[in-house]
C-alpha cells in the first residue's frame, strides 16, 4: 500500500513538473520591435534636419556601448586674451593691417620647393596641399605649417577649392588702453630678422655703454641707434564691435576691460553622444531610446514609452519563466524523494 501511494504522488509530480517544463519550452520571450532602422558603425541618422553618425560600437565587459557624432556648424566659441599679447600673421588679421602680407596659391602653380619647380595641388576637404615635383609628391603642407615663398617664410592661413592663402610678415602686440575702452594694436619688429634681410649692416646688434642697442654698418663700421634704424611702427586702435581674424576665426571684440579682450566667433564644432543599452538620448530636441540587438548594431528609436512597455513584459516574462523553472525542480525533488523514502525499509 505504502509505494502504491509513493508511485501515485511520483506521478503527480512528475506531471507536474513536465507541464511545467513543457510551458517554458514552447512559451516566446515578448521581442523588441522599435521603429527607426538598424545602424551598424559608420552609419548616419537624422531627427529634423540634424545628422547623427554612430562612430563607435563595441563590447565592454560583456555589455555593449557605443558613440554618435554630431557637428554643430554654428557653435558658439570665445577667448580672453590679456593686455600685451603678440600675435604672428598667422594668428592675427584686421583691416588697415600694413605689417601683414598674403599671397595665393591656386591649384597648378608653379613655386620653388628646395631649388626646384614645383607643382601645387589643392586639397580643400584635407585642409592642404602637395608640392609635386616630376610626378611626385615632395612635401604636404597643411592649414598653419610653415612653407617657404619668394624668400618669405610664411605661414599657410587657409586652404580652399580657389587656392591656398599664405600669409606672413610681423606680430602685432595688443595693448589694453588706460580708458578700459579700446585695444592698440602694434607692429612688433622683428630685429633678427630684419637685419638677416638687410645686406648693409650686420646680423647682430651691439650694445654701448649707454645701455643703448645699436646696429652696425658694413662698410665703414658706423653705427646707428636701433630705434633710429627701425621705422615707425605701424599702429591701429581696435574697439568693441570690431570684426577681425583671430586664429583663422572670423572672429568680434566683443569686451574689452583690465583683464584683457574678449573675442567671440562662431566655428563648426563636433559633439558626441554617449550610447548605452536602454538609456535615452536627446537628438535635436527629441528624446530616444538607445537598444543594441547585437555587438555590431544599435537602434536609436523615438518610441521611448514601447520600449519601456517591452522591457517591463520581458521582465514579467523571466519572472514567469524563473518560477515555471522552480515547479520543475521542486516537482523533480519531490517526486524521487517520495520514492525513495518508499522503499525504505519497514521495521516490525
Amino acid at each position: 500500500m505504502q509505494r502504491r501511494v509513493a508511485t501515485i504522488y511520483f506521478v503527480f509530480f512528475l506531471v507536474m513538473g513536465a507541464s511545467a517544463y513543457s510551458v517554458i519550452a514552447l512559451a516566446d520571450a515578448p521581442q523588441m520591435e522599435l521603429s527607426g532602422e538598424e545602424l551598424a558603425q559608420g552609419d548616419s541618422l537624422e531627427v529634423a534636419g540634424e545628422t547623427y553618425t554612430v562612430s563607435t560600437i563595441e563590447a565592454e565587459e560583456g555589455t555593449v556601448v557605443g558613440e554618435m557624432v554630431w557637428t554643430n556648424e554654428s557653435a558658439q566659441f570665445s577667448d580672453t586674451l590679456s593686455s600685451n599679447t603678440t600675435l604672428g600673421p598667422g594668428q592675427l588679421a584686421f583691416d588697415g593691417q600694413d605689417a601683414r602680407y598674403t599671397a595665393t596659391l591656386e591649384n597648378g602653380d608653379t613655386v620653388q620647393f628646395n631649388g626646384s619647380d614645383a607643382t601645387v595641388e589643392l586639397n580643400a576637404s584635407g585642409g592642404n596641399f602637395a608640392v609635386v615635383q616630376e610626378g611626385n609628391v615632395s612635401a604636404t603642407v597643411a592649414v598653419g605649417d610653415s612653407f617657404a615663398y619668394r624668400g618669405n617664410s610664411t605661414t599657410v592661413y587657409a586652404v580652399t577649392a580657389d587656392g591656398a592663402t599664405l600669409a606672413w610678415g610681423e606680430p602685432y602686440t595688443l595693448f589694453v588702453t588706460d580708458t578700459n575702452d579700446s585695444v592698440r594694436a602694434v607692429q612688433t619688429f622683428n630685429v633678427s630678422q630684419r637685419l638677416a634681410a638687410d645686406p648693409s649692416v650686420e646680423n647682430q646688434t651691439v650694445t654701448r655703454d649707454d645701455g643703448e642697442e645699436y646696429v652696425v654698418y658694413r662698410a665703414n663700421g658706423t653705427t646707428e641707434r636701433l630705434s633710429s634704424y627701425l621705422p615707425v611702427p605701424d599702429e591701429a586702435i581696435l574697439t568693441e564691435g570690431t570684426d577681425l581674424e583671430y586664429a583663422r576665426n572670423a572672429s568680434t571684440i566683443a569686451n574689452i576691460s583690465a583683464d584683457g579682450v574678449v573675442l567671440e566667433w562662431t566655428a563648426p564644432r563636433q559633439n558626441t553622444i554617449e550610447l548605452e543599452g536602454g538609456a535615452n538620448v536627446t537628438l535635436n530636441d527629441q528624446q530616444h531610446v538607445v537598444h543594441f540587438p547585437d555587438e555590431e548594431r544599435v537602434v536609436v528609436s523615438p518610441d521611448v514609452a514601447e520600449y519601456q512597455q517591452t522591457v517591463r513584459e520581458q521582465d514579467g516574462f523571466k519572472s514567469r519563466q524563473n518560477g515555471l523553472w522552480g515547479v520543475t525542480i521542486l516537482s523533480g525533488v519531490a517526486g524521487f524523494l517520495i520514492v525513495g523514502m518508499a522503499f525504505l525499509p519497514v521495521k516490525d
